[in-house]
């Protein structure tokens, strides 16, 4: 079987005629045509055909070229062999080549790898059409490609951090370890980092791969990349989050500990299977990079005071409330600071650790294993805590355990997904926490979004027109608004780094009653307002006017048209009422007409 060739092997295994052999033989010969091509192209056989009746006649294995072929291999046989005899090397054992080829029968070809490899040559079968694809994809792998990333900074190399418990996956980083793939993907990641980047995007497209960075809440997208480094990029991600390789069909998620020089960090993994290949984003965190002060985050005066109320009480609960991405993690965090003492015992248990604070117990929950919110909070109220953080109040027994903590004596802060502080009220109902525990044990609650800051390397003032001026609903000091030209600095966007917006609702006994007694959230928005609570739009509204961001941001994360509409009837004229008549108009700060502690009137 091994000196007859293709044409006599699929003629005797039935798949075509010799009146049809015959044929074909003689156009490809006129056309220079490889009798295969012709075959298929005449309609006689698919290519797929072909391959496995050499398989199976010839009891040569039929493989596929993409699970199979190790990125190392390639290096051994020159492209020009290739495209020759329409081959490409897959691995190497120890002194025999497995080589997938379109014509396992093609002697002049396996001498030919022979001579120039020195190896003992093992043919397996695969079609024409995927061994052809194989060559132009994988060879581009060879290729310089420092002009593909020219403009990042290269000067460091990313040192991946394996855990204790890594297993020994050498097999597969052989695959995707080549210098060119490692260099790419180092670059992107040191890119990221020096340009403050929370997330890194890999999206494939139909003729390219898109990179885009996050930045200060703003995608923005930095390159296009060829379309062949889709597959050996991802496969390099994957490896170091230890994630599996060989599924392409499913969604997956890891985790990659890195470090820059002396800097640690950690890349959150995630991978998506679409249309063109996989997308990957991959979060980063820098573990000791978070604004832990508490005078940064962006509270005003009087809001900081409120807060610094809130969690100087030795019990209750304290959430923060807003949107993903809105920065709860980080102002948690810094009320953790603010409390934290050599004399109380502080436990966080978070979904992961997004950041290391000194002095502090933090527990990672882990659902595939039962370690859940709930049942890690019942463990830790066994270990003498003063201060618990439960990274999220996300179902109805987590949500009772935090309020009966905080009665029996603990401090509790918690974060939740609404648009305001007076929501979060109803849906704690909703999720099944009695009123009465959420009045006996609500210390406040804090809604937050961020703002992009304008950049002070290229800020300048600016007379803002009528359509401004009426979003304001109040004249700027001096007439004048500020903006950023845009500057190297800020990458030509006018902003740089992000500050907090806030709406800081303090539960006194008023509201407390209101809480007990399932009051409408309308009621519980008049009592918020009276008792000196600042909207999230007004709180914008004097960052705006103090210079700190612009109309434009605020309105891209607050809705400024129809606000006061949207709200409903009793709102809005709670809202409109409060905003006209018991707010400074020079500053937009409001003016309590109750007693925040007993509700009565002043």
């Amino acid at each position: 079987m091994a000196v007859k060739k293709i044409g006599e092997i699929l003629v005797e295994s039935g798949l075509i005629s010799q009146a049809q052999l015959d044929e074909s033989l003689k156009e490809s010969r006129g056309k220079g045509q490889r009798l295969g091509s012709m075959l298929v192209k005449k309609g006689y056989a698919t290519e797929m055909d072909i391959a496995q009746t050499l398989s199976f006649q010839l009891n040569i294995p039929y493989v596929e070229i993409e699970s199979s072929i190790d990125l190392e291999a390639l290096k051994l046989v020159p492209e020009s062999i290739c495209k020759k005899y329409l081959l490409i090397p897959l691995f190497r054992d120890g002194k025999l080549l497995h080589v997938a080829m379109s014509d396992p029968l093609n002697l002049n070809a396996i001498d030919d790898l022979r001579f120039s490899t020195g190896l003992d040559v093992k043919p397996l079968v695969s079609t024409l059409a995927e061994v052809a694809t194989a060559i132009n994809r994988y060879h581009h792998l060879n290729e310089p490609i420092d002009q593909l990333v020219q403009s990042f900074k290269r000067d460091q190399y990313v040192e991946v951090v394996h855990e204790p418990d890594y297993e020994d996956l050498s097999s597969f980083i052989r695959k995707s370890t080549t210098p060119p793939i490692i260099k790419m993907v180092d670059s992107i990641i040191i890119q990221a980092f020096d340009m403050r980047a929370s997330d890194i995007h890999l999206e494939p497209q139909e003729t390219f791969v898109k990179l885009r960075f996050r930045i200060d809440g703003i995608m923005r997208e930095m390159m296009q990349l060829p379309k062949w480094v889709s597959g050996p990029v991802v496969s390099r991600i994957k490896l170091m989050g230890k994630m599996d390789i060989a599924e392409r069909r499913v969604s997956q998620d890891g985790r990659i500990k890195v470090r820059l020089g002396k800097k640690g960090l950690d890349l959150r993994v995630s991978t998506l299977p679409t249309q063109y290949g996989e997308t990957v984003v991959m979060r980063v965190l820098d573990p000791k990079g978070a604004t832990l002060d508490f005078e940064k985050v962006g509270f005003l005066k009087e809001d900081a005071k409120r807060v610094q109320a809130m969690i100087s009480r030795p019990q209750g609960v304290v959430i923060v409330t807003g949107p993903t991405g809105s920065g709860k993690t980080s102002t948690l965090y810094s009320m953790i600071t603010r409390v934290k003492s050599d004399r109380i015992n502080i436990i966080t248990i978070e979904d992961p650790i997004e950041y290391e604070l000194k002095d502090v117990n933090q527990v990672a929950v882990n659902e595939k294993t039962g370690l859940t919110f709930s049942y890690t909070l019942r463990s830790v109220l066994r270990q003498d805590p003063d201060v618990i953080l439960v990274g999220e109040m996300r179902d109805q027994e987590t949500s009772v355990i935090a309020h009966q903590a905080s009665l029996t004596g603990h401090l509790v802060f918690s974060t939740l997904h609404t648009n305001d502080a007076v929501s979060s009220v109803t849906r704690l109902k909703n999720m099944g926490v009695p009123g009465y525990m959420i009045a006996s044990a609500l210390n406040g609650i804090i809604a937050q979004r961020l703002v992009r800051k304008i950049c002070e390397h290229c800020k300048k003032s600016y007379t803002p027109g009528a359509d401004e001026l009426e979003l304001l609903s109040t004249a700027p000091p001096g007439g004048k608004l500020y903006k950023g030209a845009g500057c190297a600095k800020c990458g030509g966007s006018g902003y740089y780094g992000r500050t907090g917006i806030f709406e800081v609702m303090t539960v006194n006994r008023a509201m407390k009653k209101l809480i007990a007694a399932d009051a409408p959230e309308e009621d519980l928005l008049d009592a918020a307002v009276d008792s000196g609570m600042i909207s999230l739009l007004r709180d914008g509204v004097r960052k705006v006017l103090s210079g700190m961001t612009t109309i434009e941001e605020l309105s891209r994360v607050v809705y400024l048209q129809g606000a006061e509409a949207e709200a409903g009837p009793s709102t809005a004229d709670a809202v409109k009422h409060s905003h006209a008549h018991k707010c400074c108009s020079k500053c937009g700060h409001a003016l309590a007409e109750y007693c925040p502690e007993c509700g009565k009137p002043r």
